[in-house]
């Protein structure tokens, strides 16, 4: 046996290194499942097998310069066939994080590259939080669409919550002693041009309220009256009866203020070439304690977004 050990054991080398050098067998591949692709926004990191996105439509209605996103629900997907959320009711804050994926146009992006205005798709988790305004889950991706792309056509309103915003925050600083001692104001922008959805206004109220340190309210003048907000003004006129003609009396609004935008009609035959918004933007507490900027106008061009806006005149009272 002993003079046979060396032959044995060479046929053992042999045989282990012809198993070594047979390749692995990798499992066939999951049925549907192709070759490895550079990043898109459909290859979400941080799925699980089973999972399935959800896709937030909105509109960046302020903080794009900070990361610190202000959105608007849209009513409208913005990709064909994609379900998701789009009512045009919600508002949603979210603060992008380092390691979220950021796409612009379907290209590779940062977080840099958003603007105020640009209609955002967010795939996430599909949690969210129910504060106001809302917070998501676990966020996948964020995929913005530059002025110019399907998405988002030229020749429209970008940015038209920005617009409101200045026009809004010039007004607070028209006339400051109209602004003290405020509990409450009430921002009513029913009568507002430019088609602002439901998300939209109710977003402007929240970041009115946010920059100045007010709680924002959304009644018009007669719901604020019928609501008990404002006084017959002067003090000693008798309450009205039930049915009484209310036009000619006069109200005060001791510790709130009133901010509205209403359309100004004025340039209703009118036309231009590109898209142009006439409005007027009001702040007032009582009949005698008004401000007002009177026939202000913000031209778009073909491709981009307004660049400031003119005033006509200014009145106060």
């Amino acid at each position: 046996m002993k003079k046979h050990f060396p032959l044995l054991a060479l046929c053992l080398c042999l045989s282990l290194l012809a198993a070594c050098g047979v390749p692995a067998q990798s499992p066939d591949p999951p049925e549907g499942d192709g070759a490895a692709t550079s990043p898109l926004p459909e290859d979400l990191p941080s799925l699980a097998e089973d999972e399935t996105p959800v896709y937030l439509t909105c509109r960046v209605v302020d903080g794009a310069e900070d990361g610190i996103l202000l959105l608007a629900e849209l009513d409208a997907p913005l990709s064909g066939g994609r379900d998701g959320r789009h009512d045009g009711k919600s508002v949603y804050r979210l603060t992008l994080a380092a390691e979220t994926p950021v796409f612009l146009d379907g290209r590779p992006a940062s977080a840099r590259d958003l603007t105020d205005g640009m209609p955002l798709e967010i795939a996430f988790n599909g949690l969210v939080l129910e504060s106001f305004p809302a917070q998501l889950g676990e966020v996948y991706s964020v995929s913005g669409y530059s002025i110019g792309t399907p998405q988002c056509p030229g020749g429209s309103y970008y940015d038209l919550c920005g617009l409101y915003l200045q026009a809004l925050d010039d007004l607070w600083k028209k006339d400051p002693a109209l602004n003290e001692n405020l509990s409450t104001v009430s921002l009513d922008l029913t009568q507002a041009p430019g088609g602002l959805l439901e998300s939209e206004q109710s977003a402007l109220r929240w970041r009115f309220g946010e920059l100045h340190g007010v709680e924002v309210l959304d009644l018009t003048f007669e719901e604020l009256r019928d609501q008990g907000y404002l006084t017959a003004f002067p003090l000693n006129t008798p309450a009205p009866k039930e049915g009484e003609d209310l036009s000619s009396l006069r109200y005060s609004w001791e510790d709130g203020c009133l901010f509205s935008i209403r359309t100004n009609g004025s340039h209703g035959a009118e036309c231009y070439a590109l898209p142009v918004l006439f409005f007027d933007a009001e702040k007032w507490r009582t009949p005698l304690a008004a401000y007002c900027l009177y026939d202000c106008s913000a031209l778009w061009p073909e491709v981009g977004t307004w660049d400031g806006y003119s005033i006509g005149s200014e009145m106060i009272s």
